[in-house]
């Protein structure tokens, strides 16, 4: 049976954190810079998602997470993190608690990242260590997970 789709765990982790809040409030409270900061965190990831599917698609290759690659991808976003679309997808998620003033969804951010990191990361990575072997082996050295 194939994980679920990166954003359907998104979508999964902030609607159970803004339903639970309609049923229970938890807001985070005020605090400061909370604007600039929500702004940030909701602006970043999309430019870091952009960039890395331009990346993918410069380099003619799948972004699709149960795709087969065709090209190893090291460069762009890649230089920096291994998982730079999940990585937005985090960082959106807390963006989003700071939006909807929701600790709920604030509680959801980890336990969105766990599951990427035990659901869909190591199937990707098995996949591209049978693909690019050596290769991949090098840039999991050099590259971390996350950041």
């Amino acid at each position: 049976m194939r994980p679920p789709l990166p954003p359907i765990l998104f979508s999964t982790c902030l609607l159970a954190g803004w339903a639970a809040g309609r049923f229970h409030p938890l807001n985070l409270g005020p605090f400061p810079f909370r604007t600039p900061l929500t702004i940030l965190l909701l602006v970043l990831p999309l430019v870091l998602a952009a960039w890395a599917l331009l990346t993918f698609r410069r380099h003619r290759t799948t972004p699709e997470p149960h795709g087969t690659p065709t090209a190893m991808v090291e460069d762009g976003p890649y230089r920096f993190t291994r998982n730079p679309m999940y990585l937005s997808l985090v960082i959106l998620l807390t963006g989003f608690a700071l939006l909807l003033d929701s600790l709920w969804v604030l509680v959801l951010v980890p336990v969105l990242a766990g599951l990427l990191d035990r659901l869909i990361i190591p199937g990707e990575e098995a996949r591209l260590q049978r693909i690019f072997g050596e290769v991949y082996t090098g840039y999991t050295r050099r590259v971390r997970r996350w950041i």
